[in-house]
């Protein structure tokens, strides 16, 4: 085994292990994705050797097991998606989804505007939601729901509240350590920094040993967390 094929054994499932988690055969969930109602896989390694995903397009993955990866997460979304079906036909299925995750997703940003950092493009000073900017990113969540974006980056991308946590704390770790190129930090200002950086680290997955060296896991946790410990020395 590969350390790919282990942190893909660990952490997602594959094409047989999806089907006989969910009942479903892999047809029915081929034409959900492309319906627009279930997420994408994760990553897809080709029979050449080769890891694909949207995030990072493709790199060289020898030894690999070829085959398509689902977040566990994909079981929820799964089932949503049935649901929708069930309720509202084949017409009106991905609207209903899409507006469901759309106001969940609104929701989320708003408490994490309030507790965690001020999302001054989506919500004014009084917390009033800016139409504009909160649409922007409830339609570039959605997109990336779809084409396995965050079931690659969010440790447990189960919910609109956690994906919107992961990515709200990943805004204002980069912003405060601009995009983790910054090197000194007041002494004052490093408990917060730890505290962030641990935060982030659990909010998001640890990437694979093929993506890592060019993730924001290793330059905004694993990297800063080195800067930090120099400014502590």
């Amino acid at each position: 085994m590969t350390e790919l094929n282990n942190y893909l054994a660990e952490h997602y499932l594959n094409e047989a292990q999806l089907s006989a988690a969910t009942g479903v055969g892999m047809d029915e969930l081929d034409a959900l994705i492309g319906d627009r109602l279930l997420p994408a896989p994760s990553y897809v390694v080709t029979d050449a050797g080769k890891l694909c995903s949207f995030v990072f397009g493709e790199m060289a993955a020898p030894g690999a097991t070829a085959g398509r990866y689902f977040h566990p997460s994909q079981l929820a979304w799964l089932a949503r998606a049935r649901e929708a079906l069930a309720n509202h036909g084949a017409q009106g299925a991905e609207a209903f989804l899409q507006k469901r995750f759309a106001g969940d997703f609104a929701a989320a940003l708003a408490t994490l505007n309030l507790t965690t950092w001020r999302l001054r493009d989506c919500f004014d000073d009084a917390g009033t939601p800016i139409a504009e900017g909160l649409r922007a990113r409830i339609d570039s969540a959605w997109k990336h729901l779809l084409n396995g974006t965050f079931s690659l980056c969010v440790a447990n991308p189960i919910s609109e509240a956690h994906i919107a946590h992961k990515e709200v704390l990943q805004e204002k770790l980069a912003r405060l350590s601009e995009n983790g190129g910054r090197t000194a930090f007041p002494p004052q200002q490093l408990p917060a920094m730890h505290e962030l950086i641990d935060a982030y680290a659990a909010a998001s997955m640890p990437f694979s040993p093929v993506e890592y060296p060019v993730s924001s896991r290793k330059r905004l946790v694993e990297d800063l967390r080195a800067k930090l410990h120099a400014t502590d020395d």
